[in-house]
């Protein structure tokens, strides 16, 4: 009661039987030696069997890896998008609640709506639109772990219309703006500031907020002048301490209750000096100019000419303003690190005034 089973491109299999079977003549006829060790075009050339491909359940490895992709990935905010393509979306993860905030400010000044926080805590930070027909609303809390804030509710369908004046675009926001900009164009005025944010933002700022914003931004840029001051005496100390043999001057003005006011200032470099004696024509220029700066002034300058007649630099002082008894102080300063002018047949040229200070 032997049951023979026929499969396509292989031997016969016989089945129900206890008695052991050599694959090796299972099925085949007495006279004829058919060898089950077949490598077909579907082996690998070894004495393998060749049958159809059997598939083995995935180990315990296999299935916790399964599992580890399967758990949901929540995205995580990156700052530093560029404005028009920054999204937000629910299960969003936000570092701290100051991320998440900015990060709603520049969306909803990316969408031109205005917004107000109606929950602020410690755990919820809830934000709507201000008008009251509109459902747009955004809302997110710590996670479970306590580590970041996550995006739990955001309903993105904003049925009022847009608009181009928004206060979320504050002095800080229209400041971090501007900050290349005026990196970028050290001129760049108020006008040009006006035209950039109705360009690129769509939006319309009033003259003050763009005058705030430009000056914090020239003082994030070029730091506050007022503390560059109270450096001077440190900037010198360095000078000295980095180049021996240079001379540094600085002059205050006292005042009664103790403080003391920048006045004026020498640098002379001792490079500077050293190299201009032995290797430089024997010509020196003087001249002046203005700082346009927030407490103004005034720069005053003795520039040499080396051998490939390039400006050479010899020594520069800043000073309030440009007068007879400044420029008698900055050439007597001038003379007592260079030497005697006659001696070493030096000329100086500039126009009649100076030379007459000479």
């Amino acid at each position: 009661m032997k049951e023979k089973i026929c499969v396509d491109e292989d031997a016969y299999v016989e089945g129900n039987s206890d008695v052991e079977v050599d694959f090796g003549k299972v099925g085949t006829d007495k006279n004829d030696d058919y060898d089950a060790y077949d490598p077909g075009t579907d082996s690998d050339g070894a004495n393998s069997w060749h049958s159809l491909e059997m598939k083995t359940p995935p180990n315990s490895e296999d299935e916790l890896e399964e599992e580890t992709e399967s758990d949901e990935v929540f995205p995580v905010f990156r700052e530093g998008a560029r404005f028009g393509e920054l999204h937000l979306e629910v299960g969003m993860k936000f570092k701290t609640k100051w991320d998440f905030k900015e990060a709603v400010r520049e969306y909803t000044i990316q969408e031109g709506r205005r917004i107000r926080f109606n929950k602020n805590d410690r755990n919820r930070l809830r934000a709507v639109c201000k008008v009251k027909e509109c459902g747009w609303v955004i809302f997110a809390s710590k996670d479970r772990d306590d580590t970041c804030w996550q995006v739990k509710t955001f309903r993105d369908d904003h049925s009022c219309a847009r608009e181009d004046k928004n206060r979320a675009a504050n002095r800080n926001w229209v400041a971090s703006k501007l900050v290349k900009k005026v990196r970028k164009y050290p001129n760049f005025k108020h006008c040009d500031a006006n035209t950039f944010f109705k360009t690129k933002y769509d939006l319309s700022l009033n003259r003050n907020s763009i005058s705030r914003a430009l000056s914090d931004a020239r003082n994030l840029v070029y730091g506050d002048e007022k503390a560059q001051y109270a450096m001077v005496r440190d900037y010198g100390e360095t000078l000295l301490k980095t180049n021996p043999g240079s001379t540094v001057k600085i002059c205050t003005i006292p005042q009664p209750n103790g403080d003391v006011i920048f006045e004026k200032m020498y640098v002379c470099l001792s490079g500077c000096k050293n190299g201009f004696k032995a290797g430089c024509r024997p010509l020196i220029g003087l001249d002046g100019a203005f700082l346009k700066t927030v407490f103004g002034g005034q720069i005053l300058s003795a520039i040499g000419q080396d051998a490939n007649h390039h400006i050479y630099v010899i020594a520069w002082a800043v000073v309030e303003v440009e007068n007879t008894a400044n420029w008698k102080w900055f050439l007597e300063l001038l003379h007592a690190d260079l030497g005697d002018y006659k001696t070493h047949g030096w000329c100086f040229i500039s126009d009649m005034q100076k030379v007459h200070y000479c």
